[in-house]
């Protein structure tokens, strides 16, 4: 067990001083937007540790993953506003995915800016909203502003925390990215706790029908 952790502690030294990691960042960053299991916050706490142990600039680590992002989530758009037709009748062949659609694309034009910037935050739903802004026409200079806030904050505070846990632990690197993952997965929960709460707090205040 000791030597697999030596191996680990190993492999992420290198991975954060290689010169690669900024390219490997942005493509993270960009994927994630389109396929949701790519780990691009585990990559930006990585570059946030690497910036914290003098490898990486950390202005530079929370550009590049916005860049990547915001690219990725464009091309999301785009995508769902080529597909629109298809991805109706998608929706309409089940029930819920038809009242989630009907639900997500209310919400956009209602107040598209506020569910631009935090979606991110909620577990699969950045994706389902790109898609639909674009497939319900949703203005994209509209759409691109507020992503850029979106992803400015986010971003930023996923490198900081990868900052934070590289500086608190710069003597274990392995420990210093547990540290951050485990800090940042509190955070997220917190979040979606809060606004499960708020959602059904919402709910019960509306008349019954």
């Amino acid at each position: 067990m000791t030597e697999l952790m030596e191996v680990a502690r190993h492999l992420l030294g290198i991975a954060m001083a290689s010169h690669w990691l900024l390219l490997i960042l942005f493509a993270a960053a960009a994927l994630d937007a389109v396929f949701p299991v790519v780990p691009s916050e585990g990559m930006v706490i990585t570059a946030g540790m690497a910036a914290a142990a003098g490898h990486q600039n950390l202005l530079l680590v929370i550009a590049v993953a916005m860049a990547g992002s915001v690219i990725g989530e464009s091309a999301c758009y785009f995508l769902g506003r080529g597909s629109g037709p298809v991805l109706h009748r998608w929706m309409r062949r089940q029930e819920r995915r038809q009242q989630l659609y009907d639900k997500v694309a209310t919400a956009l034009h209602a107040r598209g800016g506020l569910i631009l910037m935090t979606v991110r935050y909620i577990p699969g739903a950045r994706m389902v909203a790109t898609l639909t802004a674009g497939a319900t026409r949703y203005s994209f200079k509209k759409f691109l502003v507020f992503t850029f806030f979106g992803v400015t904050i986010a971003y930023t505070y996923v490198a900081l925390l990868g900052y934070l846990g590289g500086d608190a632990f710069a003597h274990d690197q392995l420990k210093g990215l547990a540290f951050s993952l485990g800090l940042a997965a509190v955070i997220g929960l917190v979040i979606e706790t809060a606004r499960r709460i708020a959602v059904k707090r919402r709910a019960a205040k509306l008349p019954a029908a």
